[in-house]
């Protein structure tokens, strides 16, 4: 959790406060809150989406989600690096 809330939120504070000085939505507060909420409700779907393909993965072995963990956390840094 440490290793994931941590980047998420620098992420999401990141990016909203980028938007917020963009000069398409400057005076507009819907148009920003309504991205904002698109990023953040974004890692909410994440955040449901683990446990779900842990719990799906796991009669198969261990082993397998531990192999979905680690994919996931390669994607995660692949798409913040890009």
């Amino acid at each position: 959790g440490a290793l994931v809330n941590g980047p998420y939120a620098l992420i999401t504070t990141a990016v909203s406060a980028d938007l917020g000085t963009h000069e398409c939505l400057k005076g507009n507060a819907k148009a920003l809150s309504t991205v904002t909420a698109i990023i953040d409700g974004t890692g909410s779907i994440g955040a449901a989406l683990g446990p779900l393909l842990a719990g799906l993965i796991s009669p198969t072995g261990w082993n397998n989600v531990f192999y979905m963990l680690i994919t996931a956390d390669i994607l995660a840094c692949l798409v913040g690096f890009s």
